[in-house]
Formats: structure tokens, C-alpha cells, sequence
């Protein structure tokens, strides 16, 4: 102890004694590890630390599998799909559902818009097995038709809203215009794996017999279960699809209809885990790239103190003993490094979570604690031996007689040194363009999906969504009196150009299905039934959202209740469906082909991205509201003026309509365009930054490793000069020398990157993960970026005059 303790004063003295190369070490590795110890602790909230449930590898997510459909693998549950899985499969000890609510609460203040959800009995008691702070949570009684009305508060919504009065429980509150008990309030830092912002929920009942949630084809549930002790979830996986053969034999429209399960923290961070993978990778490049900066300067530090070593060598210091000394200063840089790393770490982590998109999943658990000071330890540890153990055992070597020749050069250490640090050069190299590769197919793909045609216009476009109760516009022409109104006086309202409403606004991911069939076509068989996504729209809807009328004519205020059936299809259904006749004047039916309802077809509009910008246009229809109303409708508005004013203006009008009414996502279409870019505008930031630091730290490499091989071979030029050898000469040569390092750093990049860009796939757009010109692009940028940084000490060699330097030599 005492002997390390006195070589670790001594190496300090001997950072101090070189500051400048000490303070580059440090802030270089302190770049690496603070880089690496930010993303970790976002990785290690988001991917791999535990839910905050009571044995949460036991929860499990539930998906409808509708792949034999030709759907998707994750779809959501029908009702009756749920309640098979509860009462009929015994690998799970319960299974619960949940919906969505967008409730408005009214008598405690202004009328608010409340973000909600509909729960079955069991899910916070049984699968979240969450205990509530106040009261109780739902029992089987409450989930049933005809119960008496309960809801459960958040924490935040009871001391907001209700002052954290404590008698809250078994008082009434009005939501939607209705009472409702309050049963319970959940604790402070309860935050269910399910609609993110939720702040109030009801029983989800599965209403009347033969109503909204009877129907084996209404996919609107999602589901969470919790697996029985000592029960694998590849067991579950196989009791559920006996289960599902076994319905589809019972229930014929249920055929090719299956369970797909999956862990639920594995399904909740699904969409961030290959993006969150790709940039813990890339931080690891940064570090790796650091560490052999770091190791170069190591490398000529050593090479100046080989007179110092040989002395202390030849005073009867062993091999063992230099190489110890060197190794402990070299861990006091990784010390310093790592310490100012985690410094800027907590800089960046909050950084991080400021500029995460919204949605991001479980960024509430992104914290710095003693797991991630324990990943900076690791990596410091890890970053000294790395840099430091090569420079120390090279070190070491020199031979003593041949350290103290005069000039104490040592030509074949010397020689052995250069080589290795043109293999880091190398190195760098090839991690810096595998790192650009990167960056570079992720700027391609996001300019792609910036150029995307959406199908309708954003600028100067504000929504807002209104949602009537229906125990206060009970009559379909409540409902169509109401947003009639609400549109016309919107309209005029001056900065208004136009007003419409729709069941969906394009891009929020939200909408609906049905079966249709075509008129003249024979019904499809029980499995394969043809599902169309449909939309309600009222007059100028079209006109307003800039979608593009491509034939027949839009709806107008005369498709009302007592004109003929109409129905406009988008151009997707057109092509595919009516590839050989024109669609106007053709009729479709949708839902039960037993009992049609025929519609007559009298428009075709261009295709909009409903489901989001990386998503593929599908077969939709457009219902004229007036001939299919509905209670909730998200309003758009083509304004002129400032849209802040607009929505409190709007707001005033909702409110003399009906007081009881509160609007809810309010938002402008380009925000909400914006919003679907911001995990891909994310990704391509950060990488791109990465990738802009490793260029960065592979040009000072270069330029640090030619500046010490030109220090250290002046006698050479000087003697090339002196025989003749012309400035321009002098410094091909020395370019030459260090470009041939950079073009066999491109070549080992561009093989690993060939195959490493094959993990990227799923984040690009539009780009092939082999890109060839982004390949080109960044060889061409990383040779011209060698090229200058090796530039710059060959000119100085260059202007060198001979006999001064032979004289000094």
C-alpha cells in the first residue's frame, strides 16, 4: 500500500508537470464517459430496470393476432376475446382489460377535459396488484350492466382538483354531466403501464347483450394478465392458441383470429428498443475512439521519458516496477475522466429527458443512481485499462543502453511505437466511418420522411376534439344540431377561412374498422372478411384539410338523414377494388352482409396518412356525418391569425353552446405532423452528433499521431532536404503516409459498417441500410477531413530548414 500510495503522488506530479496533454486526456475521456453514462441511464430506466409492480416478470401484455387475417401480429382485443381468455384459460391467475375515457368534469371550477380510462375488476387489485392511498379500487360488482357508477382518482388529479380533501371518498363528483362516487384514490407515484397522462378511471362493463362490446370483430380493448407461479409465458403462449383454435371452431367470424403475448416490459418499450440499442452502441464507439486518442497521447508522453525510464532502470528499477508506475498514472487520467464524466452525465440525462419526444415510455424511471455511478465506475475502470496498458508495457520495454545512446531515440522502439499508434489511427478511423455510415442513412431517411406527401395540408391548421355525452344528447339529432351549430359559428369567426369536423384527424393513430362488401361480389367467407378503415366527415371537410377531390363529387348539407345513402372511398380502395370500372355509381354495404345497407359511391379523394408518416395507406371510406352522427368529433380550422387567440376564442363558443362542454387535444397539424417525427428526429440528432464527435476525435488522432512521427523523424526530413528534397516533396511524403493509414481505416469501416448497418433497418425510411452514396459521402468527407489534418503538420515539416534542424539534432 505504501508503495502504491507513493505512485500515485508521483504520477500526479508527473500530470502536473505536463498540463496541456493531461487536460486533452481528461476532457476527452471525460467526452466518452459522460456520453456513455447520460444514454445508459436513459437505456437502463426506459429498457432494463423492473416495473414498479409486485413481481412484474410475471405481467404479461395480450394482443389479438390477427397475421392469419393478413394483419398485424399486435392488434387489439374484442370483449369477447377477453372474456374467453379470463374464464377459460387457468395459466393466468386474471386477466383485465382496459379502454380509453375522455371524461369532462364539471362543478369544481371551469369545465375540464379529462384524460381517463375504463378498467375491468381486477386490474390495479389482482394483475397490478397496486394497493390505493385512499379507499378502494374496482370490485367484480362495480364491472357489471346496471352497477351503480364508481371511479378511482389519481393522486394528481385529487389534490388539483379537489385540494386533497381526504373525505373525497364516497362523495359525488359530475363528469360528463353525470354523478359518479369516488371510491378510491391511488397513491402519489402510481403510474399505469397504459394511457400515458390517465388522471381518472371508471368500470369498463361490457354493456347491454347484443351492444357495442358483443361483437367478435370490435377490436378496441387492450390487455394486461398476470401468469400463475411457475407458469413461462411460452406456456401461455401455447394454452392460448389451443384456446383460439378452439373459439374459431365455436365461432366461425372468429377464424384465423389468435392471442399474441408478450412480456409487458418488453412490449411497453417495444417501439424505443432498437433506437435506444443503436445509440448505446454508438456511445460505445465514442468511447472506444476516446480511449485510443487518449492512448496515442499516452504513447508519445512515454517515448519522451525514455532517457527518465533507462535511469531509473539502470538504479535497479525492474520491468515490473516502471510498467506499475506507468499503468497508475495512466489510471489516475481515467479517474479524472470519469470523474468530470459523470459530472457532465447528470448535465446530459436531464438533457436528454428535456428533449425525448412525447410518449417517450417509462422516461418517469430515467434517474441517476447508484446503478448508473456503479456503470461509471465500470467504465472507467474499463477506459483505463484500455488506453493505459498498451503505453505502459511499450514503455517499459526500451532497452537500457540503447535508451541512453546520445539523442536517447531508441530507433527500434521507436519504429514498433509509430506502427502501433497507426494501427489506433486506423482504428479510429474505421470506428468514426462506421459511426457516419450510420448518421448518414439516419439524415437520409429523415430527409425522406420530411418530402413524404401526406395527402393534406397543415399550415395554418388547428384541431380540437369535443366529446358530447351521451346521457345529454341521447337523439342522433342532438348530436347533429350541435356540431351543425358549433360550425357555423366557428366559421365566422373573423381569421376563420373554413370549418369542418371528423371522427379522426389524420396522423393521430386513431380510427375504425369494418367488414363491407361490394355489390355484385359474393360475401366473403367466415376468416376472410375484408376490413376498410372508415371515417365520419361533415360538409367542407375535404376542402378544408386541402385532400384532394380525384373524382366524383364531397358531401354537402343535403346528405343528410332523409337523402340517399352516399359514401366517398379513398383512391387505395378505388385501385384495388375497382380496378376495372369507374367506382362512381358503384354500392357498398359495411358490416352485416345479411342485412346490407346499401351506399351509394359518389367520390374518390386522394390518400391521407392517417396511422402516421412510416405507416402504409390503407382501404378507407368517408360516412357523411349528418347520416352517421357521432358523439365525439375532432373539429379543424383553417385560420389566418394567431392561433393562440383562436383556441381561447374557440373555447368561449364551445362554452355558450354548452356550458358543460370542455374542448380537449388542442393542437396545430403541423405540431402533430412534428410530433409523429420526433422519435426519428431524436435518433438522427443524437447519432448525428455522435457520429460529428468521433470525426472529430479521429482528426485530432490524425492530426496528434502525424505531428509526434514528423517530431520524431526531423532528422530524416532534414537529411531529404538537405540532399535536395523540395517542400512539396516533404509533404506528399508525409501526407501519402498518413492518407495510406486513413484509406485502410475507410476500407475496414465500410466492411464492419456493411454489416453492422443491418441492426439499423427498422429505423430507416425510404434508404436502403446499404446505401451506396451515403457509403461514398462519408469515405469522400472522412478522406478529405484525414487529408487536412494531416495537412497541417506536413506544411510545418515542410518550411523546416535543413541545416537548422540537422544542427539541432
Amino acid at each position: 500500500m505504501d508503495t502504491l500510495l507513493r505512485d500515485v503522488r508521483y504520477g500526479a506530479r508527473t500530470l502536473l508537470r505536463s498540463p496541456l496533454m493531461t487536460l486533452v486526456a481528461t476532457l476527452t475521456l471525460a467526452l466518452g464517459i459522460g456520453a456513455n453514462t447520460a444514454i445508459f441511464s436513459v437505456v437502463d430506466g426506459i429498457l432494463f430496470r423492473s416495473l414498479p409492480y409486485a413481481e412484474p416478470d410475471r405481467l404479461v401484455a395480450v394482443w389479438a393476432d390477427y397475421t392469419e387475417r393478413d394483419g398485424p401480429l399486435r392488434e387489439w382485443l374484442s370483449y369477447p376475446a377477453f372474456a374467453d381468455l379470463r374464464d377459460r384459460d387457468h395459466v393466468f391467475e386474471d386477466v383485465a382489460v382496459y379502454g380509453g375515457w375522455a371524461p369532462t368534469l364539471t362543478g369544481a371550477g371551469e369545465a375540464t377535459s379529462l384524460v381517463g380510462g375504463a378498467v375491468t375488476a381486477g386490474m390495479f387489485s389482482h394483475v397490478l396488484r397496486v394497493a390505493p392511498a385512499l379507499g378502494r379500487t374496482f370490485a367484480p360488482e362495480d364491472d357489471r350492466p346496471g352497477a351503480a357508477v364508481v371511479v378511482v382518482l389519481s393522486h394528481g388529479l385529487w389534490v388539483r382538483a379537489f385540494g386533497g380533501d381526504a373525505s373525497i371518498v364516497g362523495r359525488t363528483v359530475s363528469l360528463d354531466g353525470e354523478p359518479h362516487t369516488v371510491i378510491g384514490v391511488m397513491p402519489a407515484g402510481f403510474r399505469p403501464p397504459f394511457i400515458g397522462g390517465a388522471e381518472i378511471w371508471r368500470p369498463l362493463s361490457p354493456g347491454v347483450p347484443g351492444g357495442f362490446f358483443e361483437a367478435r370483430l370490435m377490436a378496441v380493448l387492450r390487455g394486461i394478465a398476470r401468469l400463475r407461479p411457475d407458469v413461462a409465458i411460452e406456456t401461455a403462449r401455447s394454452e392460448a392458441s389451443a384456446l383460439a383454435r378452439r373459439i374459431s371452431e365455436e365461432y366461425p367470424d372468429a377464424t384465423g383470429i389468435g392471442y399474441a403475448l408478450f412480456p409487458l416490459r418488453a412490449d411497453i418499450v417495444a417501439a424505443a428498443d432498437r433506437a435506444l440499442r443503436v445509440l448505446l452502441g454508438a456511445v460505445g464507439v465514442i468511447l472506444l475512439i476516446a480511449c485510443v486518442n487518449v492512448a496515442n497521447l499516452r504513447l508519445a508522453r512515454g517515448a519522451t521519458r525514455r532517457g527518465e525510464l533507462a535511469i531509473r532502470s539502470a538504479l535497479g528499477a525492474s520491468r515490473v516496477r516502471l510498467v506499475r508506475q506507468l499503468f497508475t498514472e495512466n489510471i489516475l487520467v481515467a479517474v479524472l475522466g470519469g470523474t468530470l464524466g459523470f459530472i457532465l452525465a447528470l448535465w446530459g440525462t436531464q438533457l436528454l429527458i428535456a428533449v425525448a419526444p412525447a410518449g417517450t415510455p417509462r422516461i418517469a424511471s430515467i434517474s441517476v443512481d447508484y446503478r448508473v455511478l456503479g456503470f461509471t465506475a465500470a467504465v472507467t475502470l474499463l477506459s483505463g485499462l484500455a488506453f493505459g496498458l498498451l503505453p505502459a508495457l511499450l514503455a517499459g520495454r526500451s532497452a537500457l543502453m540503447e535508451s541512453l545512446k546520445e539523442g536517447g531515440r531508441g530507433a527500434d522502439t521507436a519504429t514498433h511505437g509509430r506502427r502501433i499508434q497507426s494501427a489506433l489511427v486506423v482504428s479510429q478511423v474505421a470506428l468514426a466511418l462506421t459511426l457516419l455510415v450510420g448518421a448518414g442513412l439516419l439524415l437520409r431517411s429523415f430527409q425522406t420522411l420530411n418530402s413524404v406527401d401526406l395527402g393534406f395540408e397543415t399550415r395554418d391548421r388547428i384541431t380540437l376534439q369535443v366529446n358530447l355525452p351521451a346521457s345529454r344528447y341521447t337523439e342522433l339529432e342532438q348530436r347533429t344540431a350541435f356540431y351543425t351549430q358549433l360550425l357555423e359559428r366557428l366559421g365566422s369567426l373573423p381569421g376563420v377561412t373554413g370549418a369542418a369536423a371528423t371522427a379522426t384527424v389524420p396522423m393521430t393513430g386513431n380510427d375504425s374498422d369494418v367488414t363491407f362488401n361490394i355489390e355484385g361480389h359474393p360475401p366473403a367467407q367466415p376468416g376472410d372478411e375484408r376490413a376498410v378503415w372508415y371515417r365520419r366527415a361533415t360538409p367542407d371537410y375535404f376542402d378544408v384539410m386541402g385532400i384532394r377531390l380525384l373524382a366524383g363529387r364531397a358531401f354537402t348539407a343535403a346528405d343528410d338523414f332523409a337523402a340517399p345513402r352516399v359514401i366517398i372511398i379513398n383512391e387505395t380502395l378505388a385501385q384495388r377494388h375497382f380496378a376495372d370500372r369507374d367506382p362512381i355509381g358503384q354500392r357498398i354495404n359495411i358490416n352485416d352482409p345479411a342485412e346490407p345497407n346499401w351506399r351509394q359511391v359518389i367520390g374518390v379523394v386522394e390518400d391521407v396518412k392517417n396511422f402516421g408518416i412510416r405507416s402504409d395507406v390503407r382501404d378507407a371510406l368517408y360516412l357523411p356525418y349528418l347520416q352517421s352522427p357521432s358523439l365525439v368529433m375532432a373539429v379543424v380550422l383553417e385560420i389566418s391569425g394567431d392561433p393562440a387567440a383562436m383556441i381561447r376564442t374557440v373555447r368561449t363558443e364551445i362554452a355558450s353552446l354548452d356550458p358543460m362542454l370542455a374542448a380537449t387535444g388542442i393542437a396545430k397539424l403541423d405540431d402533430i405532423v412534428s410530433a409523429d417525427l420526433a422519435p426519428d428526429r431524436f435518433v438522427t440528432f443524437l447519432l448525428s452528433g455522435f457520429a460529428a464527435l468521433a470525426l472529430l476525435l479521429a482528426a485530432i488522432g490524425l492530426y496528434s499521431v502525424v505531428s509526434y512521427n514528423v517530431t520524431q523523424r526531423l532528422r530524416e526530413v532534414g537529411i531529404r532536404m538537405a540532399l535536395g528534397a523540395h517542400s512539396p516533396q516533404v509533404m506528399a511524403m508525409i501526407v501519402g503516409r498518413s492518407m495510406a493509414m486513413v484509406g485502410i481505416g475507410i476500407v475496414l469501416g465500410a466492411a464492419g459498417a456493411f454489416f453492422l448497418t443491418r441492426l439499423m433497418e427498422g429505423l430507416l425510411y425510404g434508404v436502403a441500410a446499404r446505401d451506396p452514396f451515403t457509403f461514398v459521402a462519408v469515405a469522400l468527407t472522412l478522406t478529405a477531413i484525414g487529408g487536412a489534418a494531416a495537412a497541417i503538420p506536413a506544411r510545418k515539416a515542410a518550411r523546416l530548414d535543413a541545416m537548422s534542424v540537422l544542427r539541432m539534432e
